[in-house]
């Protein structure tokens, strides 16, 4: 087994695509008997019989069925191995982490993180998913190379950041909830009476403050799968992005609250979202093509909201 080399490898699957030892060699530049002494080699140094020589052309044995799959592996691997050095060789990061709040819209992630894996195939990229007002922290300790973030305040001048899109907001209940029976333009006072679903920082942060928290008893929780979960089971009323609850709404799984107002506006708040970065990281090409790619979302109407 030392022996095996991954020219065996190659010449294998080699006769196994051109369908003989004639055509690989043809394929391959070489004379018959080296691909012939190839395979020998490689059957000798695996204890197998890859082929069936018996009848005019060779044909696979089950063993050789069996191998083949690995084989092509084997040379995919060693190509992976080769594009990915090149790539680290001119600059191109080996990873990147992108920290990004919960209300960001899944289209618009998944769009630009599709079109980047097909412009960077080998670069791995990290997901970190935090509470609003700790995001920025996370770049500023270099955590994150760079972030998708609500602009819910005047961000630091330390932060190159460009406009990618927008957060709708609206408050939503259960239909079995009180609050879905009231008619619309309802006393907005009356949200102060019941539950409401806060997202929340981490328990061991203090970064930041609530926004549009209007309860008195409010209940908290770090990621936004959970707020929907309880507000769908008519724990208690909260706000939500509007697009990762469309569907909620048409199903009628939940129902929009419209009050008569909302902290002195005539509707719920919206953010902008924008993709940051500290202005003294370094982004490498991948980390550039990512800003500036998400920089375009807005463009797409499905990208927001």
């Amino acid at each position: 087994m030392n022996a095996l080399t991954l020219d065996q490898f190659a010449v294998f699957i080699a006769v196994v695509d051109e369908g003989s030892f004639a055509a690989a060699a043809r394929r391959m530049n070489r004379a018959q008997s080296a691909i012939t002494y190839a395979i020998q080699k490689l059957e000798e140094q695996s204890s197998l019989p890859l082929f069936d020589r018996s009848a005019y052309r060779p044909t696979l044995t089950k063993a050789g069925h069996a191998m083949l799959p690995r084989a092509r592996r084997i040379l995919e691997d060693l190509t992976d191995w080769r594009l990915m050095a090149r790539g680290m060789s001119s600059g191109v990061e080996a990873k990147i982490t992108l920290v990004l709040v919960s209300y960001t819209p899944a289209s618009l992630l998944g769009q630009v993180l599709n079109d980047f894996k097909a412009a960077y195939p080998y670069v791995e990229v990290q997901l970190l998913t935090v509470p609003f007002n700790t995001a920025t922290q996370f770049l500023r300790d270099g955590r994150a190379e760079l972030g998708l973030l609500i602009e819910h305040e005047p961000f630091a001048a330390e932060f190159e950041r460009d406009l990618c899109g927008w957060i709708d907001l609206v408050a939503v209940v259960a239909p079995s909830h009180p609050l879905a029976l009231l008619d619309d333009a309802f006393d907005a006072s009356l949200f102060k009476e019941y539950t409401q679903i806060v997202l929340s920082n981490f328990p061991d942060s203090d970064i930041g403050r609530d926004y549009g928290v209007q309860a008195v008893n409010r209940w908290r929780v770090t990621d936004l799968h959970t707020k929907r979960d309880l507000i769908l089971a008519g724990v208690g009323w909260g706000s939500m992005p509007k697009s990762r609850i469309e569907d909620d709404l048409k199903a009628g799984h939940l129902v929009e609250l419209r009050p008569d107002r909302w902290q002195g506006a005539n509707k719920m708040p919206g953010f902008a979202l924008v993709v940051a970065h500290k202005k003294d990281a370094f982004l490498g090409p991948a980390g550039r093509w990512l800003f500036n790619r998400f920089s375009l979302g807005c463009s797409d109407p499905e990208c927001s909201n």
